[in-house]
């Protein structure tokens, strides 16, 4: 999965920013996550202390952990959960986050990773907003027939056909 850094390119682009990227996408991490947002709790808090362990005070600073929270919700949107809310108190481990985004297991099961339509197209994740509504992200879908790959609203993943095979609509331009 690639990280679409937005407003925080300029971290993003540095060692430390790929680094963190590589850090909170490790298997074990998104265990963490995943089973903190299945008790209620915001995902980084899962993490917290191993960040701190791995990358001492650089993650103390608040733009850093305003990075490691977008990243967050990329790597959480993408792998089917919903923000839930924003500024949720962290109650466990409070030595890095004091607040956090919390996510819930709600999107559609066309939009989590791995779906397969009945026109046999995958869905690979979400890149982000759709445009300029954005309630609708694009997601990146993989024909299993011709393995051609492009992008689609999320809404509309259940039905998409191929544009390249089956005749389907190209899609939405990135």
């Amino acid at each position: 999965m690639e990280y679409y850094p937005g407003k925080f390119s300029d971290l993003a682009c540095l060692t430390l920013g790929k680094d963190l990227w590589n850090f909170l996408n490790q298997q074990d991490n998104i265990i963490r996550m995943e089973t903190a947002i299945d008790l209620g709790k915001p995902a980084v808090e899962a993490v917290a202390r191993e960040l701190v362990e791995k990358f001492g005070d650089d993650v103390r600073v608040d733009r850093v952990k305003q990075l490691i929270g977008h990243m967050v919700r990329q790597i959480m949107e993408s792998r089917g959960f919903q923000l839930d809310a924003q500024n949720v108190k962290v109650l466990q481990d409070r030595r890095l986050f004091k607040k956090a985004s919390r996510y819930v297991d709600g999107a559609a099961k066309t939009t989590k990773i791995g779906y397969v339509n009945k026109n046999n197209q995958k869905n690979h994740g979400h890149c982000g907003d759709a445009g300029t509504d954005h309630n609708s992200r694009a997601y990146e879908l993989e024909c299993l027939e011709c393995q051609h790959r492009y992008w689609a609203n999320g809404t509309d993943i259940f039905q998409r056909k191929c544009p390249n095979c089956q005749g389907g609509a190209l899609g939405i331009l990135i």
